[in-house]
């Protein structure tokens, strides 16, 4: 007889019995209607009170409120006129009990609406919480529990509301107190009743009872479990549990936060009321299906032991088969003939089979991971509409951004608008069945410059030839545009000022330009790229030198009629200064002072000349350390200064140290020039966090309009005069040049009037 027969018999049998597990399930069903029907009366009761709890004090708040309105501002400084004011609000008195009270704006009290027996309220109100909020927030509020305005001996709860004078300023404060332990406007809500012994109570978020039917339990902790209860309903909970109070009787507790204070309404029904029903179906049936229940089970356990065995070894193996590895992922078969042993035998192939297939899947997707993370080049997937769903980090860091900002973006909201034409043609050729197209576009980072991109895209196609979606390769080359760029432009200076070395410098922008051109028309090999880069590079140093021996030659040239200007100049002063009048005293001042200037410009030049020259160290830098000597030598040249300077710990780089050091003096030094004018200068150098470390250097100084960013790091441009800042025009060229020869980027981002951040990265 093989299984299916066996299970047969099995069922058949146990068919007899259905008549009593229809009961069973009937009492189970009952008693879980009767919980559902008790539970949600329970929280509808505490819904209800909550909401009247939430009425009450809104509507003591807006009488509150009203009155306030109706203070005579100019009676605060007489508390007779103030008290008789109080005393004529008959129905907020008789809300609060006559505790009201008036405080100045300066913390004075100014009167009581009556003097209850045994209350002292302090002279003062100037600590305490409730009054300094009211005057900070300008709303009325609803106070913690506090000892403060009847007695030392007394706790309450405030709800003060402020008194606005003709100008909207805050006058005073109105304050109406309950008194915890005396009836109050809240003590109705404790007398109610749920069911025969069931209660209200009502916690703070803190767990002290403000309100409860016994008076010598209100301001004493609310048990363990309830407590737990007010914790979960003060952060959104509402709903039933099983507690315990104080007494130690079993309690259904529903609780439900109000709307107005973080204190929570409790509903406590005893569970031997809410449980008798149910006792009592319990009973009768029990007594009736007792025996055959225990008979069923019996039959059932060995019924199913028996016929089930195998099959309960073999699913246990399923269900632990992920913690197994190599042949104990196999079951053994059983000797048995029947459904078991095939179904063993089949599932031993199957997992023979599953497992070659997950190893050959596992080294194909580690294959490709590894490949796509470590790739030198920004690899991403893009789908038919345009839309990034997989990219690598390289990817994300030549745009600036963090992988999970790009995922949803699409290629157009990141490419330049004037080359969004020529991604067009690509698609097009692509969707047309080219197999690959390259381009050269600019991409807009995520702090809106603009970064040079070499893109290679390709389009994957599934089995029925329909495409999937695009795969982009993207290089940064910027730094090769760059230097292009560079080219140019050293190019046009030495033309207009060194004609005996014209010659030359056009053979090189010649060879330059060459293999710019070779380079051009091999975009597909990314490999050639690296060697024009290397070709490129030696030709720049060789400008550099040539450029370097023409800076030192004409700033040579210079200085000796500035050192004769300022000679004759000196000359002048030292022996005809008794003869000249004042304007002519000012004429040389100027003149000594435009030879200075020029003498600062030649050695600027120089300085930036000098910075092509020497390989690039590369070592641990502690740049923190580096920025805080810089920041000492500026206090200490003018130690009146009033700034704030944060400076972050642990910020190191990779580089040239004395190089680095030029960059962080050009920077701060800077950020210390611009904010002169401001009343506290605020001055911060950090590092961003993500993939590459991206230093900058923040200030609130006088800052600049991003339209003429492009002129920023250019030699002797400046965005203002010198009457307003003094300078060279140097300085960030500089800058630029040392972070280009860490092969870095620099860029930054400010507004007139709003301070300015220099960001960089090495």
């Amino acid at each position: 007889m093989n299984l299916k027969q066996r299970m047969t018999l099995a069922i058949s049998a146990l068919m007899v019995l259905f008549a009593v597990f229809m009961a069973v399930v009937a009492v189970g069903y009952f008693e879980r209607k009767l919980n559902e029907t008790i539970i949600d009366q329970q929280s509808s009761l505490v819904s209800y009170i909550a909401g009247e709890i939430d009425n009450t004090l809104g509507i003591a708040q807006g009488l509150l409120v009203a009155s306030a309105t109706f203070v005579p501002v100019d009676a605060l400084d007489s508390p007779e006129r103030t008290r008789r004011f109080l005393q004529s609000r008959t129905s907020l008195n008789k809300l609060f009990g006559n505790r009201l009270l008036v405080i100045s704006a300066n913390g004075r009290l100014v009167a009581t609406s009556h003097t209850v027996a045994g209350s002292k309220p302090p002279p003062n109100f100037t600590d305490t919480p409730f009054f300094r909020e009211t005057l900070r927030k300008r709303i009325p509020l609803i106070s913690e529990i506090t000892t403060c305005c009847i007695s030392p001996h007394s706790s309450e709860i405030v709800m003060p509301a402020p008194i606005f004078g003709a100008g909207n300023e805050v006058r005073g404060v109105l304050a109406g107190t309950i008194a915890l332990r005396e009836t109050n406007l809240l003590s109705r809500f404790g007398s109610l009743r749920i069911g025969k012994r069931g209660y209200l109570q009502l916690a703070t978020a803190g767990q002290t009872l403000i309100l409860h039917p016994e008076r010598e339990c209100i301001l004493q902790q609310v048990g363990p479990l309830h407590g737990d209860l007010v914790a979960d309903a003060v952060t959104g909970f509402s709903g039933t549990r099983r507690t315990v109070n104080n007494r130690g009787v079993p309690m259904f507790t529903t609780a439900r936060k109000l709307a107005l204070k973080d204190w929570v309404v409790m509903a406590n029904y005893p569970e031997k009321e809410v449980l008798a029903p149910i006792r009592a179906a319990r009973v009768v049936m029990g007594i009736t299906t007792v025996a055959g229940i225990g008979a069923l089970i019996v039959l059932i356990s060995l019924s199913i032991r028996y016929l089930t065995r195998q099959l309960t070894a073999f699913t246990g193996h399923i269900r632990g088969l992920s913690e197994k590895e190599g042949a104990d992922r196999r079951f053994p078969v059983p000797d048995t003939g029947d459904e078991i042993a095939a179904l063993s035998t089949a599932f031993n192939e199957m997992v023979t089979s599953l497992d070659q297939r997950t190893e050959s899947l596992r080294e194909s997707e580690e294959r490709f991971r590894s490949t796509f993370e470590q790739a030198a080049v920004g690899i991403a997937h893009v789908d038919m509409d345009g839309r990034f769903i997989r990219l690598n980090s390289r990817f994300s860091d030549i745009l600036g951004y963090a992988g999970h900002e790009l995922l949803g973006m699409t290629v157009t909201d990141i490419t330049c608008p004037e080359d969004l034409e020529s991604c067009r043609v690509c698609r097009q050729q692509l969707l047309g069945g080219k197999r690959s197209c390259a381009t050269e576009n600019r991409y807009l980072r995520k702090g809106g410059t603009r970064v040079w991109i070499n893109q290679t895209a390709s389009v994957l196609l599934d089995s029925s030839g329909t495409p999937k979606y695009f795969i982009m390769v993207i290089e940064d080359i910027s730094a090769r545009k760059g230097a292009e760029e560079e080219v140019r432009r050293l190019n046009a200076g030495l033309e207009k000022r060194v004609a005996e070395r014209t010659a030359e410098i056009e053979s090189v922008n010649a060879r330059l330009m060459a293999e710019i051109e070779q380079r051009a028309q091999a975009q597909e090999e990314i490999g050639w790229l690296n060697e024009d880069l290397m070709r490129q590079k030696a030709a720049l140093e060789a400008a550099n030198r040539e450029l370097e021996a023409f800076s030192y030659s004409v700033s040579h040239d210079l200085r000796a009629p500035l050192r004769h200007i300022a000679g004759y100049g000196l000359a002048l002063r030292e022996d005809y200064g008794g003869q000249l009048d004042t304007q002519a005293l000012e004429y040389l001042e100027r003149m000594n002072a435009s030879a200075r200037r020029m003498e600062h410009l030649i050695e600027a030049m120089l300085n930036l000349s000098r910075l092509g020259q020497g390989d690039v160290m590369r070592v641990s830098i502690d740049m923190s350390a580096m920025a805080r000597e810089i920041v000492a030598e500026l206090q200490e040249a003018e130690p009146d200064r009033n700034a704030v300077i944060a400076i972050a710990d642990g910020i190191a780089a990779n580089g040239d140290p004395h190089l680095m050091r030029i960059v962080l003096e050009n920077l701060l030094g800077n950020a210390w020039k611009y904010t002169n004018r401001s009343l506290l200068a605020e001055i911060e150098f950090g590092v961003l966090a993500g993939g590459q470390p991206v230093f900058f250097v923040r200030d609130n100084g006088a800052g600049f309009d991003m339209a003429f960013a492009d002129r920023l790091f250019g030699p002797f441009q400046r965005l203002h005069r010198d009457d307003e800042f003094a300078g060279t025009g140097i300085g960030l060229a500089t800058v630029r040049r040392i972070i280009n020869r860490h092969r870095g980027r620099i860029w930054a981002e400010s507004a007139p009037g709003a301070g300015a951040t220099f960001y960089f990265s090495i």
